[in-house]
């Protein structure tokens, strides 16, 4: 039996996330003591579109669970393009 191959693959994802300014609102010094330590617009969006993408829902996210989902949806589509395969171990491209 031959191993299995370990191939390191990158992906570039473009989406539109609808956004609630109250989803900001909610994270103050306070929140970030208890949750992550997300200081800027950009981190809070980063931080709530990754896990969208995974499927979890606003109200399922630690910190946010009071907030609607509605507050934070992916709208549109959501695009992924690969970026790169890279040879792990064993494997040939």
């Amino acid at each position: 039996m031959s191993a299995d191959y370990k191939i390191n693959v990158t992906f570039m994802v473009s989406t539109t996330l609808k956004i609630n300014p109250a989803v900001f609102e909610q994270v103050d010094d306070e929140w970030r003591s208890m949750f992550y330590n997300l200081e800027t617009p950009s981190e809070i969006v980063e931080h709530i579109t990754y896990n969208l993408l995974r499927g979890v829902t606003l109200s399922q996210m630690d910190g946010f669970a009071d907030l609607p989902d509605e507050y934070a949806v992916l709208i549109g589509e959501v695009d992924y393009e690969l970026d790169s395969v890279e040879d792990q171990e064993g494997a040939t491209q």
